[in-house]
């Protein structure tokens, strides 16, 4: 089935939901006509939750209502992902990783399939990743990590955002990249596979939520996992320069509605999402996480997030990636 084909099919069946809405969300009046709920599936303080808190303040003021930010973590994202895919009030909605939407139904076993139960509205953000180490490790570069791991399978352990998470995809696909085995621990989100990092327990993080620890010399900064250094990282090498160019998994964010939101919401918070990432206090906000705002929006939007999701699916197949 084509991407576009798939693209078709699933906006027939978002317009089959609009039908099947509670009548609620269709006389309400104008909207939004009360607070917001912009729901986060990670704890506060990772990097989903800079993707969209810098921008709640002057969204809120652009909408005439307030955006309050919940953040609902577990399993991977898919916990939150699910309350808003059940939401029918008009003003929930999700702000998302890369992997909520393209890898969760591939690793996972979900009651509920992203592709049809939430609609994308927009683009917020995309990462400069990073490969980041405990100081107590005994390597102090990519090709040290490499010899170290291939004499001591396993050994090494891995910290990422959540089984189904771009940030585990990107530690299973450098390894595969390099031909060595590392041993996934999967945490609630990225903030506290960080703090496991720094006591630790785990050795590595593939994650952007490490960049400001890098930054500050408590840990180790190895590769940049992104196309270009990250101009906060300036002596950070990009995988591609130290010999490794095929070990990339970008990570973005955005925000998605459940399906049945009627079209004008979603063109309305999708144009004052752009508006707001246009301040300078987006760009602010988000630069400490190594993050920075991108706007993408409408069938543009839909149609990278369906080819990711395919493209994401045959690497799991590939890699072996079990459903958690």
């Amino acid at each position: 089935m084509t991407i576009a084909t798939q693209i078709r099919r699933r906006s027939l069946l978002a317009a089959s939901a609009v039908l099947a809405a509670p009548r609620a969300l269709h006389a309400q009046g104008a909207w939004p006509n009360r607070p917001i709920t912009m729901v986060v599936p990670y704890p506060p303080g990772g990097t989903t939750d800079l993707s969209v808190r810098p921008i709640a303040e002057p969204l809120g003021r652009l909408l005439g209502q307030p955006i309050v930010i919940e953040n609902r973590p577990g399993a991977g994202g898919t916990i939150g992902a699910q309350y808003v895919a059940q939401a029918r009030d008009g003003h929930t909605f999700l702000g998302f990783p890369v992997a909520v939407m393209t890898i969760a139904q591939h690793v996972m076993h979900l009651s509920f399939d992203p592709a049809t139960a939430l609609v994308p509205v927009a683009m917020t953000s995309v990462a400069y990743n990073v490969i980041a180490a405990h100081p107590s490790v005994p390597f102090r570069d990519v090709a040290g990590l490499i010899e170290y791991a291939k004499a001591n399978p396993g050994a090494l352990r891995f910290g990422s955002a959540g089984n189904g998470t771009i940030t585990q995809l990107s530690g299973e696909l450098f390894a595969e990249a390099v031909g060595i085995r590392l041993e996934h621990i999967p945490y609630r989100g990225s903030a506290p596979s960080l703090t496991d990092l720094l006591a630790g327990r785990v050795q590595l993080l593939f994650d952007p939520v490490a960049i400001p620890a890098v930054k500050d010399g408590r840990i180790l900064g190895l590769a940049t996992l992104a196309e270009q250094r990250n101009p906060d990282l300036p002596n950070v090498k990009t995988l591609a320069e130290l010999g490794h160019p095929n070990a990339l998994a970008v990570p973005w964010y955005g925000v998605a509605a459940p399906a049945g939101t009627p079209n004008e919401v979603v063109d309305r918070l999708a144009t004052a999402i752009g508006e707001a990432l246009a301040m300078p206090v987006a760009a602010t906000g988000m630069a400490p996480m190594g993050m920075a705002p991108v706007f993408e929006r409408g069938e543009v939007f839909a149609t990278r997030v369906a080819r990711e999701r395919e493209s994401y699916g045959a690497l799991v197949r590939r890699l072996g990636v079990q459903p958690a």
